[in-house]
């Protein structure tokens, strides 16, 4: 049952879908900047969830699925969008309103329900599924800012992070700087014909770097003149709604204090193993709450969780790591100066090293690590059936021998083919580092600018 109208129905889908009318849309409802799932998304046929974080251009994406749609010459009835996170929407089935909308756009072929703020319904991954299976007519595409935590055969999901370095540096209108995209499976060193300078790469990317580490990847941050305000926002519109308003939504959190602190306890840790019960007994909670608390957490995309691979059970310390730059910056309430602390800074770098590789293991269907065994250490390791690529990262300028020998002796470790050395600085040599040939030493800003 409804308690909407079929008319008021009507005129609300009507007013979100102006094109039906106008055959355009506005460019300033959206952002232009194409993102790595675009594509995807376009040429699609099967029903799709977008997941990722608030504020990370989610409905940004759908718009532009809206805008390419009409651009190629596309009915504009053809596709439809539906903010279900819309205060009255919300008061219809998921089902009725497709139908409505269905009804509406009169299409002459396949038509488009884009189903942007699913999380906003009450047990919204069973409606969605339910709407996938019961109506295949329609080419759905879903958007959540929760992961649906149930796999289904039934729909693809494609995760939308915030913004990469390289994201960061196109959107704040930095030139292509020649970089070609680095492949870390079958990775190759920077050639005297390739048209990025090391020079030119320690004039801009240094700096874009140690503004990416306070600012973070959030679209509308990176443009605010002020990252204090960037990170208000972040408080307010990415914590504030996961925590206190999406968790309660899906999972039935109650003691919500109890999960914020959680929260800020592990991004205290800057990415060092947990210590469990030191943690538990510091926050007054047992270790199953908080073990669960760090699921609920990973759910609405805060946080992300690596084990350690040299561990032979599953009773391994975890790392723990923040998305994106700003979740620690904003919550902790550190500014610029975080980057004169050596030990804030390299737990920044860390993480966003952990979350570009995870976003090129997402694409491979390949998992990621961490390494501590001994002397033997990797932030983070690219896992694959045959071995493992670590990625080691430096708190210095430049890889000396020693390190080279380090990753060859873990390279062994993990029956890799190769590794990768980050320092903050650029290597003296256009070679991998020393005689090493499956070492690659590169800065850190380099890695993952390069990484796409």
């Amino acid at each position: 049952m409804s308690l909407l109208s079929e008319s008021r129905l009507d005129e609300i889908l009507r007013a979100q879908n102006p094109w039906w009318t106008t055959g355009s849309l506005p460019q300033r409802a959206f952002s232009t900047q194409p993102r790595r799932p675009d594509a995807q998304l376009k040429e699609t046929g099967r029903a799709t969830l977008v997941v990722g974080p608030r504020r990370s251009g989610k409905t940004a994406t759908l718009l532009r699925l809206v805008d390419a749609h009409l651009r190629s010459d596309g009915r504009p009835r053809d596709v439809a969008y539906l903010p279900l996170d819309h205060p009255l929407l919300r008061l219809a089935p998921l089902g009725l309103l497709v139908d409505r909308a269905l009804k509406l756009m009169e299409a002459r072929e396949r038509p488009r329900l884009l189903l942007d703020g699913l999380q906003a319904l009450p047990q919204w991954p069973e409606r969605f599924v339910e709407v996938v299976k019961t109506r295949p007519y329609p080419r759905l595409t879903g958007a959540a800012a929760v992961a649906p935590g149930v796999e289904e055969s039934c729909f693809d999901t494609v995760h939308l992070p915030t913004l990469s370095f390289r994201e960061f540096c196109d959107l704040r209108g930095i030139p292509d700087l020649g970089a070609p995209l680095l492949d870390p499976l079958k990775p190759r060193m920077p050639e005297e014909s390739d048209t990025a300078d090391d020079r030119l790469f320690g004039r801009v990317l240094d700096p874009l770097l140690a503004d990416y580490l306070v600012r973070g990847g959030f679209p509308e941050c990176v443009l605010e003149p002020d990252p204090a305000v960037g990170h208000q926002l972040v408080r307010e519109e990415v914590v504030a709604r996961a925590v206190y308003q999406d968790l309660p939504a899906v999972v039935g959190v109650l003691k919500l204090a109890d999960l914020e602190r959680v929260l800020l306890a592990a991004l205290l840790q800057g990415g060092s193993p947990l210590a469990m019960e030191g943690l538990c007994d510091a926050l007054e909670l047992d270790q199953k709450t908080v073990h669960r608390y760090f699921d609920h957490l990973q759910r609405v995309f805060l946080l992300t969780s690596l084990k350690n691979f040299a561990a032979a059970t599953d009773r391994s310390r975890a790392r723990l790591h923040a998305t994106d730059p700003a979740l620690a910056n904003a919550l902790c309430e550190r500014g610029a100066a975080v980057l004169a602390r050596a030990q804030e800074r390299r737990s920044l770098l860390a993480g966003a090293v952990v979350a570009h590789v995870q976003r090129a293991a997402r694409e491979r269907g390949l998992d990621v690590a961490y390494f501590r065994e001994g002397d033997l250490g990797a932030e983070a390791l690219l896992v694959t059936p045959e071995g493992a690529v670590p990625i080691l990262l430096l708190d210095q300028d430049e890889a000396a021998e020693e390190d080279a020998a380090a990753a060859e002796r873990l390279l062994k470790r993990v029956h890799g083919g190769s590794a990768f050395v980050l320092s903050r600085g650029g290597p003296r040599r256009r070679a991998p580092l020393t005689f090493f040939e499956t070492v690659y030493h590169l800065p850190a800003a380099y890695f993952l600018y390069a990484l796409g």
